[in-house]
């Protein structure tokens, strides 16, 4: 700004006073867009955890043997083989070489032949009724 005396250059005013109008309009509209940016984020976080719920199932495993039960949340295209693994964390014990991974209805289905399909596909071909399982031990014997 150029002053002369006592006096301003007002045409020098007049266009840093319209450039801070300017740059307070462009401030208001990234407010709006910034505004918006984090309504849609939530959105989409809610939408994510929702269908994450969705694809979840209960899965409920017995140890047949040791009578040790665990009920755990599970992605529905998890395969039959990570369900077992997980299985013996839940319910705190160590795999034994000739353990069966089975149904848990009342007559036992081995899985060990479909430990590759996910739950949805084992459900979808029949394989399984529910995601009720059980582990059985082979026992020794005379």
């Amino acid at each position: 700004m150029a002053i002369e005396g006592n006096r301003t250059d007002s045409g020098s005013l007049d266009e840093a006073v319209e450039h801070l109008k300017e740059a307070e309009a462009h401030l208001e509209h990234a407010r709006e867009d910034e505004a918006k940016a984090e309504r849609e984020v939530k959105e989409a976080i809610h939408e994510i955890e929702e269908t994450s719920q969705r694809d979840e199932v209960d899965v409920h495993v017995i140890h047949v043997n040791e009578l040790e039960k665990a009920t755990f949340k599970e992605k529905i295209h998890a395969t039959l083989q990570q369900v077992w693994n997980k299985s013996y964390k839940e319910l705190k014990l160590e795999r034994k070489p000739k353990d069966v991974f089975q149904t848990a209805s009342a007559q036992p289905k081995s899985l060990m032949e479909h430990l590759q399909l996910t739950l949805e596909q084992a459900r979808d071909r029949k394989v399984i009724e529910d995601f009720h399982f059980g582990i059985a031990s082979e026992t020794g014997g005379a």
